[in-house]
């Protein structure tokens, strides 16, 4: 330690003597040049935690803030700040103000020391303290702010040629604008001009530029919100004073002295709070800079507004946007109603309903098993004691891939997944990443119907892959995110296929631009979850409507009826960009399918006459749980470990737990495939 602070005084009084200092001026540098070395041990007072423990801040696309933590030391709006993010003029009048020879020193103007001396000494006390920038970050850091001693001062001098030193001036202009006080739990320019201005520092007026420039010199007696006469004075001086150091001409100062002085400390808003706690604890980095477009976030913001105006019963709206054209996630809505739920949704894995059909629709395209003409059969059907029905109870017989999956239609869903098997289907979407969770890892029919788990995210990476002619690109959230490379989901011509079909889907009554979207919709089983998933030219938007703890609402919310209104709402605000998709010359974009896939045979392989069987309960029953709340599956039949399905969570035991009254479905399925399922009705006995 000590031979690095001869270095750096070293250099310090080769500087004084080759600029012609004052002979005193000289002498005293010399003092305390020698002083500093036995003062060598004030250098391990510098606690630099003040920096490490730091606010953390989520940053929208143009660098506004979106989130953010307090600091973990005193619970203070501390953010970091640097020189570029300020306003130049502001820059300008600081140094003038305070450091005037900043550029020229090592740490320390000891000419202002000796003037400052030279006055405390002739007024018998200490008035002036010729600090520079570094003595002020290093009382920060030293932590004897109040302390304003010689004693003190001899450390700060020390101690501030030495940051300088070793760090370089511009860190330490960087720590001053993090670490300076105006007011409160208010520390830096930034989280101050946030406060006091509600903008950030880059576009500070002149006297707003006074104000920070001041306030630091006695936050708590300059606050214009406690002591506007003060801060006006100061203001008007640190105004004055620029202008006379050439900071600014007349007209600058004088159309300055009249604005107006902001009345009180502003809240800094959190459009993204739950994604910001999300990324704080899952990063570990405490800057942030996101992808995240503040205008589309807004959109999303006014969308929950006008969801909870029409809806008070613990649903929840959360929603993911993608860009298509850039692959960056641009708005993310974690959750509408902190009250309900403070946890970033779109990251949660949920059962998806029906809207993973399409994907099963376009691997079989791509397999050659299928045809959007292709005829498929929506008609009561029995597998084993099994009889699956559509969401309006109705069966349309006879029917088209491309209408079965425009229709969301379920018979035909599991007549497709048979074509193809459950665990290849699985096993497709997984094979760039964990994207669908399957609880037991043995994947059966009901992964069609939502029994396997998604995050709203991935599932807007999905369908966008539709909309990007099969490709699935990784969807940057954050500078600096480790990302998946693209990979090829599926043929284009598939993707396209899906895509053109999903431009059919019903549409709701009071749509804009309803005929250029492709979408689906979803929903879970007992309603606990409304999906809608969609795509117009650029953007991909998942939108869902979610009850967060699996409590069933009043209101039964549903994909289409809730969730579509919503997604096409959101739509008709973004601008969008053309996605210029080249034209595709193939046989499952013509309106004939090949006389092989003509129509499916009515007896598919997913066909189970004498296999497994649910003896108990029936299609219909009331059920009464026993004294410990189960309620167990009886069956016969099937080979080898059987698997039991309920609320997209699949079992060995052949019992569950509700934890409502209502309808239930759950499924069972054997290791040869055979299955049976049933939907019965649950009443709790109070």
């Amino acid at each position: 330690m000590s031979t690095a602070l001869y270095g750096i005084f070293g250099k310090l009084i080769r500087k004084a003597s080759a600029h012609r200092m004052m002979t005193a001026g000289a002498v005293l540098a010399v003092l305390f040049a020698g002083s500093a070395v036995f003062c060598a041990s004030c250098i391990d007072e510098l606690d630099y935690s003040v920096l490490e423990k730091r606010s953390r801040v989520l940053y929208a696309s143009d660098g506004s803030v979106i989130g953010y933590s307090l600091s973990e030391d005193t619970d203070s709006y501390r953010f970091y700040t640097t020189a570029d993010e300020v306003s130049p003029l502001y820059l300008k009048m600081l140094i003038a103000n305070e450091d005037r020879n900043f550029y020229g020193h090592h740490g320390v103007d000891f000419p202002a020391l000796l003037r400052a001396l030279k006055g405390n000494l002739s007024n018998g006390r200490v008035t002036s303290g010729g600090s520079t920038l570094a003595m002020q970050v290093v009382k920060r850091l030293a932590g004897h702010e109040e302390k304003r001693t010689y004693l003190n001062k001899l450390r700060e001098i020390v101690q501030a040629v030495y940051i300088t030193g070793k760090f370089g001036r511009e860190k330490v202009l960087e720590w001053y604008l993090t670490l300076a006080p105006y007011g409160g739990n208010t520390e830096g320019v930034k989280a101050a001009s946030l406060r006091w201005f509600g903008h950030l520092p880059n576009r500070m007026t002149p006297s707003e530029a006074a104000l920070l420039t001041a306030l630091p010199r006695a936050p708590e007696h300059i606050r214009p919100d406690r002591h506007p006469q003060a801060a006006a004075y100061y203001i008007n001086e640190v105004l004055r004073s620029s202008r006379e150091k050439g900071v600014f001409g007349d007209d600058v100062w004088k159309s300055s002295a009249t604005d107006e002085l902001p009345k009180e400390l502003r809240g800094i808003g959190q459009s993204a709070r739950t994604l910001a706690v999300r990324l704080f604890s899952t990063t570990g980095l405490r800057e942030i800079y996101t992808h995240i477009d503040p205008k589309i976030q807004q959109v999303l913001h006014d969308e929950a507004a006008g969801f909870h105006e029409k809806h008070n019963d613990g649903a929840v709206l959360s929603v993911v946007v993608l860009d298509a054209s850039t692959h960056e996630i641009t708005g993310i809505l974690g959750s509408s109603d902190l009250s309900v739920s403070e946890v970033c949704l779109p990251y949660s894995p949920r059962s998806p309903g029906s809207a993973l059909k399409p994907f099963a629709y376009g691997l079989a395209f791509e397999e050659g098993k299928l045809h959007p003409q292709t005829v498929l059969h929506d008609k009561s059907k029995l597998f084993g004691s099994w009889r699956p029905e559509n969401f309006d109870r109705r069966f349309n017989g006879r029917v088209t891939a491309s209408r079965a999956l425009a229709s969301s239609l379920n018979l035909p869903a599991i007549e497709v997944l048979g074509l193809i098997g459950s665990g290849y289907f699985v096993n497709s979407v997984n094979r760039f990443g964990n994207i669908l969770h399957v609880g037991s890892k043995v994947p059966d029919y009901s992964v069609i119907l939502g029994s396997a788990d998604i995050t709203l995210v991935n599932l807007a990476k999905l369908y966008a892959m539709l909309n990007e002619d099969g490709m699935l690109n990784d969807y940057s959230l954050y500078i600096g995110e480790k990302l998946h490379e693209p990979a090829r989901f599926m043929s284009a011509d598939s993707a396209r296929a899906v895509f053109d079909i999903l431009k059919s889907t019903g549409r709701p009554a009071t749509a804009p631009n309803a005929a250029d979207v492709s979408y689906k919709t979803g929903t879970s089983s007992r309603f606990t979850d409304a999906l809608s998933v969609g795509s117009l030219e650029n953007h991909t938007v998942a939108v869902a409507i979610r009850f967060p703890d699996n409590v069933t609402g009043l209101y039964q919310y549903s994909g289409f009826r809730d969730a579509a209104p919503v997604l096409f709402s959101i739509l008709g605000k973004l601008p969008s960009r053309p996605m210029n998709r080249p034209d595709i010359d193939s046989a499952l974009l013509s309106g004939t399918s090949p006389d092989a896939l003509t129509e499916i045979a009515d007896d598919s392989r997913i066909t189970d006459r004498n296999g497994l069987h649910i003896d108990f309960p029936q299609n219909g029953d009331t059920v009464l749980p026993d004294a410990f709340g189960r309620i167990f599956i009886n069956h016969s039949g099937g080979e080898g470990r059987i698997l039991l399905s309920h609320d997209g969570v699949q079992t060995e035991e052949m019992f569950f737990t509700p934890e409502a009254e209502g309808f239930y479905t759950v499924s069972i399925m054997d290791e040869s495939g055979h299955s049976d399922s049933v939907t019965f009705r649950v009443v709790l006995d109070n």
